[in-house]
């Protein structure tokens, strides 16, 4: 899967018309209104567009209404940082309090009003991923537009995983240079947190989804491992993998644990590791850097690379560049 390169952005606005263009420009439009017109206005917002993905971490200062129309062919999801707000959608009412959000749907408006000092986060996900990662992981096709909870928990096994990932994507969007500008680990973050988002929200197939998948046939793994092995700098991700299997990603998942004792991704990052190992040795350490092998195979934080590295090949990864 190709996403094309992160997008970033980060707004800072002291006026409501600033702000709404802010929104609007990576998110939806909206209306927004002071509850105390006489307040002092600051608005702050960070985040990355990446792929079917939007994410972001907002802070406001003074109370708002805020409202808008249809979302535009896609779920928005807002929870909160800081301060509370009380959203209505489609019949429906919820309170956002630290630990819990919202969930909005692509037809229906959206009303919401928060307190003063208001952080939160904010995750656009088109409509068709959320289908697709849903229809993926349950092996059956699901309704155009599945019937999600209001109601979202962060506080749950799910929810801590999908925060985690949703936190991950602001930091890097700040950062420079960022892990998201690499194919290699852009694409199964943007996966994860759309698959984390279906075993997060409340539906119908939630019990599904709980139930373990097995995989007797070692032919689902055996694809996947030659793929891997063949052309490991492809931005697999656990979906893509699946596919090449002919397997959903929770049966490829059962059958390298049950096989081979790991993950797809974990034996991924194995084989980048092989190959990167044989890049240092063949270097000239005077011409090539650590660093430079490092993120040419997906590892960008160079001191973890280091230490896996070590505990992988008994020496650190400059050692082996040098006797090379």
């Amino acid at each position: 899967m190709s996403l094309g390169p992160a997008t970033v952005f980060s707004f800072r606005e002291r006026d409501l018309d600033g702000a709404k263009a802010a929104v609007g420009q990576d998110f939806f439009t909206t209306s927004m209104d002071l509850v105390d017109r006489t307040s002092d206005y600051d608005f702050r917002f960070d985040g990355v567009v990446l792929g079917s993905l939007a994410v972001g971490v907002a802070h406001i200062n003074s109370a708002l209404e805020i409202g808008t129309a249809d979302l535009e062919d896609c779920y928005y999801v807002n929870y909160s940082a800081s301060g509370t707000m009380h959203a209505r959608h489609r019949r429906r009412a919820v309170d956002v309090t630290p630990g819990y959000g919202a969930v909005y749907h692509p037809v229906g408006p959206v009303a919401m009003s928060t307190s003063d000092d208001y952080g939160s986060y904010a995750v656009r996900i088109d409509r068709r991923a959320v289908n697709e990662a849903l229809e993926e992981q349950l092996g059956h096709p699901v309704p155009l537009d599945p019937v999600l909870d209001p109601r979202i928990d962060l506080r749950s096994a799910p929810g801590r995983r999908w925060d985690r990932l949703v936190r991950l994507l602001c930091e890097e969007s700040r950062t420079t240079p960022s892990v998201l500008s690499h194919p290699m680990i852009a694409a199964p973050l943007h996966d994860a947190v759309v698959t984390g988002f279906v075993h997060t929200a409340g539906h119908r197939w939630r019990d599904a989804l709980e139930q373990p998948t097995r995989c007797w046939s070692q032919i689902p793994v055996r694809r996947a491992v030659e793929a891997i092995r063949h052309d490991p700098a492809q931005p697999f991700t656990p979906a893509g993998l699946a596919r090449l299997a002919g397997a959903s990603t929770r049966t490829l998942h059962d059958g390298f644990r049950r096989h081979l004792d790991t993950t797809p991704m974990a034996f991924l990052r194995h084989v980048r590791l092989e190959r990167a190992h044989l890049e240092l040795r063949a270097a000239d350490p005077t011409t090539t850097t650590v660093a430079t092998v490092a993120h040419r195979w997906g590892f960008n934080h160079l001191s973890r690379f280091s230490q896996t590295y070590r505990e992988t090949y008994g020496r650190p990864p400059a050692a082996t560049l040098r006797r090379g």
